[in-house]
């Protein structure tokens, strides 16, 4: 008796149907296809707009215009979905057309079809600087980014696209929440066969707070207070504290039941600085294609807090960013195990790769 294979779990991609929508549609189609996963296309329409009066009933004086447009509107959209589902012959995919708010439209598609992740478009940095705020509250991408229990994945209108060979960045707070970031990487590292994933922990310090540290340090060996330590300097405690945090950061990565990153070469970075800066300078030296990032809920569930990685750490242009949820059902098979370490320290930090191979 053959045993059916189960069917991996759907991608929903948030539409706008304008031109903003080619880039979401170039990041839904790549993920689709390496990860052979159906697509579900979601457009919104506004609700009919209703008022109440001063009577009980509630009283809406363009209830007819409202529901002429409300139709004209659903036409237009299915017509649209319907001539784009056309073009996406390469994959399996399927439209939908729902009358409410945006996210809430969205995150009942992935309710419904249990999808395994959201793509959604954001706006640029340009366009912030235009006045067009990413944090007016009003983003559909910030909605889902805080309220999804599935990565979503913010993609930039101006996307370099996913191109050969493939790298990733994790951003890790080394808390819980990018711990749940770092599987997820790993595991997609994997599945999507890139070749490099750089692991980047941001120690938040600049050299005058680093200075100032030492200064107290040598105030307490001074004092007694502390075992005598006569080479102690910027470099000398910048690289103590480097590899003590790659090695948490190793140790973190080969705790997750991932036995490989296949051909997949791992780096764990610790920089010293602003984390925006640090992780802006790692994207462009690196040349990385995708950042993913754990969200945090520090002060309650459901709310987008970067906790101590800014927000602003997380945009940046022409780069996609994934950000996982704490509570993620991303599920993908892995095999193989980590096979060798290689280390190498770098100016102002000091990192670690290895290579997995298959088994």
């Amino acid at each position: 008796m053959q045993i059916a294979k189960e069917k991996t779990k759907p991608i929903v991609a948030a539409l706008k149907l304008d031109s903003s929508d080619h880039s979401v549609l170039a990041a839904t189609r790549y993920f689709a296809r390496r990860l052979h996963a159906p697509v579900e296309l979601v457009h919104s329409i506004r609700p009919i707009l209703s008022y109440v009066g001063s009577g009980d009933a509630t009283v809406n004086p363009y209830y007819g215009y409202e529901m002429n447009f409300a139709l004209s509107s659903e036409r237009a959209a299915r017509t649209q979905l319907s001539q784009l589902v056309q073009t996406l012959d390469d994959i399996e995919v399927r439209a939908h057309v729902v009358r409410d708010f945006p996210a809430d439209a969205v995150l009942g598609v992935v309710q419904d079809y249990s999808a395994s992740m959201i793509v959604c478009g954001v706006r640029s940095k340009d366009q912030e600087k235009d006045g067009k705020s990413f944090l007016s509250g009003l983003s559909t991408g910030l909605t889902l980014a805080s309220e999804a229990t599935v990565p979503v994945l913010l993609v930039p209108p101006d996307l370099l696209g996913f191109n050969d060979p493939l790298r990733l960045l994790i951003a890790d707070n080394l808390e819980s929440e990018g711990d749940f970031a770092l599987e997820t990487a790993m595991k997609l590292a994997n599945d999507l066969h890139a070749e490099q994933l750089v692991h980047v922990h941001v120690q938040n310090a600049t050299f005058r707070e680093i200075d100032h540290m030492i200064d107290s340090v040598r105030e307490s060996m001074i004092r007694g207070q502390m075992p005598s330590d006569p080479l102690l300097n910027r470099e000398l405690y910048m690289e103590r504290i480097s590899a003590q945090t790659v090695e948490e950061m190793v140790r973190r990565c080969r705790e997750h039941n991932i036995h490989a990153l296949n051909s997949t070469l791992y780096e764990a970075v610790c920089r010293f600085g602003h984390p925006a800066e640090e992780v802006h300078n790692e994207v462009l030296n690196r040349e990385i294609q995708l950042m993913i990032f754990g969200r945090h809920h520090l002060i309650r569930k459901h709310t987008l807090s970067l906790g101590r990685i800014p927000y602003n750490a997380m945009i940046e242009d022409r780069v996609a960013t994934l950000v996982v949820p704490d509570d993620a059902h991303y599920e993908m098979d892995t095999a193989g195990a980590f096979q060798r370490e290689d280390r190498r320290e770098a100016r102002f930090g000091h990192t670690t790769n290895f290579r997995g191979n298959h088994v």
